[in-house]
């Protein structure tokens, strides 16, 4: 349902008056801005790049309330290219704000509700590496940490140590962020200090109560890069350097991100990476270690085995549902915008799997917004990149604005999408029984109790697509492996070393059935 702003691109908005909800309120049309949702659900959102005649970027700060279907102009001076003000680091002011930026800054919501921002691109005079923290109550920006320069290198220090001197270095692209259970900022990779910079795979957390960074994974150069084996997690693995936006944290603390653009190939990616903080290990779960890979759309609402979104970047527009499952929408697959989606995508988390939910499976699809505050099954968005992304208390998610492929055109429409509960429903994995039918007497797993490698064999009488998963005992998914086999032998052999000793389900997915078998390994 298309709930506010405009049906046409390059609109100025109206600002109203400041810290006055107005229903006659809108911001302007804007690509990328940051987004934050703060812990009583209102809505907020900072900067972004505005083109009519050339890009510029704004330094306002809005507020949307959901309940209301009101936006306020809370902060800034309205003004393009806006030069800011810093006033003295760790110093509250009601004077204080950051200079305009866009082009995807990283933001967080802490344990306390305040809102934090980091970096960005201030169009055209380069990337910043300053921290900035605001506070709802009293309506104030607080100038962290960081330089109040662009284009700075940063101090990595030594990696997994914190100290006051460190800084990530000046970036854009960089919305993966995350809050961690104990209150702790992540930040990962973005692109360098300029237009033509390379891209970062670096990890860092910054912990509020010292102000210190720690470097925390990933390296000072552009690198490809180290999957390993998918589903299983490993110390030197480690996603490539990349614009990133698509982020998650799952009910279990682990830190989660889709896709980007890879600089050195300039070409997106579609890869789905899991980050265990205890351990300060990467798992590769899913997509492709090869730049440029098309979407494997299937059916909409309908689980498959083979489901996949093509490589994108710029799909900042993601939510994390009430049953722990995740949600992208949207990019695009070309650092030019000339190819970009419109379509929604769900990924089930204990199931290891992704269903296309909504939108079109062509590129620079046309939008039908129908009437606004009126749903509809023929609404639709057309083709965005670069826009905001929030969810509220009654299972709804909503979007904003970013460009429309083919063009350099901003919107400052918003979007809510009402769930369908009964499209797409995630598999329950968390209890498998073993099963004996005909086909399942043509698997094979041998040795069983295993030790150090365990293989899987299993005899295919036609040409047909094959999914082998592995589970622990709580459902968890440590391995998976796909392949499309013809007539003959499927055979995988699993390097067990780095297992843990137990027992694991084993499933795999034919045409016809799923075959479960129990594997018990012996260290």
């Amino acid at each position: 349902m298309w709930i506010k702003g405009d049906s046409i691109p390059s609109q100025p908005g109206n600002f109203g008056v400041q810290g006055v909800p107005s229903p006659a309120n809108n911001p302007p049309a804007l690509y990328e801005p940051c987004e934050w949702t703060d812990l009583n659900g209102n809505f907020w959102m900072f900067g972004g790049l505005h083109y009519v005649a050339g890009l510029n970027s704004y330094g306002d700060l809005w507020k949307y309330n959901p309940i209301s279907n009101q936006w306020t102009w809370m902060k800034g001076s309205g003004v393009q290219n806006d030069a800011g003000n810093y006033g003295t680091q760790g110093v509250p002011s009601p004077t204080n704000n950051p200079p305009s930026r866009g082009w995807g800054s990283g933001t967080w919501v802490d344990q306390q509700g305040n809102l934090w921002m980091f970096g960005g691109l201030g169009y055209p005079i380069g990337s910043y590496s300053d921290l900035w923290m605001y506070n709802i109550l009293t309506n104030e920006w607080t100038w962290v940490k960081g330089p109040n320069v662009t284009n700075d290198l940063g101090s990595y220090g030594i990696q997994g140590v914190p100290s006051l001197a460190n800084n990530p270095g000046s970036r854009s692209e960089s919305a993966a962020t995350w809050t961690d259970s104990n209150g702790k900022l992540w930040l990962f990779g973005g692109k360098g200090i300029s237009l033509g910079a390379n891209f970062f795979n670096d990890l860092w957390r910054y912990d509020i109560s010292s102000n210190e960074w720690t470097w925390m994974k990933g390296s000072l150069q552009t690198v490809s890069g180290v999957y390993g084996f998918k589903g299983i997690e490993d110390s030197l693995n480690t996603p490539g350097e990349r614009g990133a936006f698509s982020r998650w944290k799952d009910d279990t603390g682990k830190l989660w991100l889709f896709a980007g653009y890879d600089f050195t190939n300039s070409s997106a990616l579609n890869d789905l990476w899991k980050f265990n903080i205890v351990t300060n290990c990467w798992t590769w779960m899913g997509g492709d270690s090869t730049q440029g890979a098309s979407s494997v759309y299937g059916t909409k609402c309908t689980n498959s085995l083979t489901n996949m979104p093509g490589a994108r970047f710029e799909n900042r527009a993601a939510w994390t549902d009430s049953d722990n499952n995740f949600w992208t929408f949207g990019g695009t697959e070309t650092s030019s915008n000339q190819n970009g989606w419109n379509d929604l995508w769900k990924y089930c988390v204990t199931a290891n799997e992704w269903i296309w939910i909504s939108g079109d499976n062509i590129t620079n699809p046309p939008g039908h917004w129908g009437i606004q505050g009126v749903s509809s099954q023929n609404n639709k968005p057309n083709a965005r990149n670069g826009s905001a992304g929030w969810s509220d208390s009654f299972k709804n998610i909503y979007f904003f604005g970013g460009f429309t492929s083919q063009a350099w055109n901003s919107y400052n429409d918003l979007w809510k999408y009402t769930i369908d509960t009964t499209c797409g429903v995630c598999a329950n994995t968390t209890s498998i029984a073993e099963n004996n039918s005909p086909e399942a007497d043509e698997l094979l797993v041998f040795p069983n109790p295993a030790n150090s490698t365990l293989t899987i064999s299993f005899l295919s009488s036609e040409k047909q697509n094959i999914e082998l998963r592995l589970y622990n005992t709580l459902g968890k998914q440590i391995y998976v492996e796909k392949e499309q086999t013809t007539k003959g032998k499927f055979e995988k052999e699993i390097n067990l070393e780095k297992w843990n000793g137990g027992i694991y389900f084993l499933q795999l997915k034919t045409k016809d059935e799923n075959i479960n078998k129990k594997v018990i390994v012996n260290h």
